[in-house]
């Protein structure tokens, strides 16, 4: 039977144990926390880009569209009465699945990883918008690449350095 004592007992235990833990990270944090735009993670090539379009290239087959796992890819009519693939970087994984289907190799990818927007509206990106390769600002002067390392799914080192 639960005395309503023993209630307030585990509560208090929890409680002690959420600080406790709060305590724990605040002296010897784990974290993955980079300090964005001063340092940025060094992905060593593990993580793919924006993507580019030809539409020179562009069949207008539908098969990004067709073949992209959550319906980020929207065809788009254009003036000369062809439809052109439009990305909502919003919904895209960047699986890149678009570019290995695409069968005349309009859809490319590039080493642009660095995709950061203000507002939901400009990860949309038309035909137009995706023929040249987005300007990405350059906000500080000094940056430091980081890099974490692993044992057993927790970071064990954190190592800064590299400047860009």
């Amino acid at each position: 039977m639960n005395m309503p004592g023993q209630k307030i007992g585990e509560a208090i235990k929890a409680v002690l144990d959420v600080i406790g833990i709060g305590l724990k990270y605040t002296i010897k944090p784990e974290r993955l926390t980079v300090y964005y735009p001063y340092e940025v993670p060094d992905y060593m090539g593990r993580i793919r880009g924006w993507i580019g379009l030809l539409t020179e290239k562009c069949t207008s087959c539908m098969i990004c569209a067709r073949v992209c796992p959550t319906n980020a890819i929207k065809m788009y009519m254009e003036k000369n009465g062809r439809r052109y693939p439009g990305i909502d970087y919003g919904r895209c994984i960047m699986c890149h699945y678009c570019i290995d289907a695409c069968p005349t190799f309009a859809l490319y990818p590039t080493d642009i990883r660095d995709l950061a927007f203000y507002r939901h509206e400009d990860m949309m990106y038309t035909p137009d918008m995706m023929r040249e390769p987005p300007k990405v600002p350059k906000l500080v002067d000094k940056v430091v690449k980081v890099v974490h390392e692993y044992s057993k799914g927790t970071v064990v080192k954190v190592k800064t350095g590299e400047v860009k």
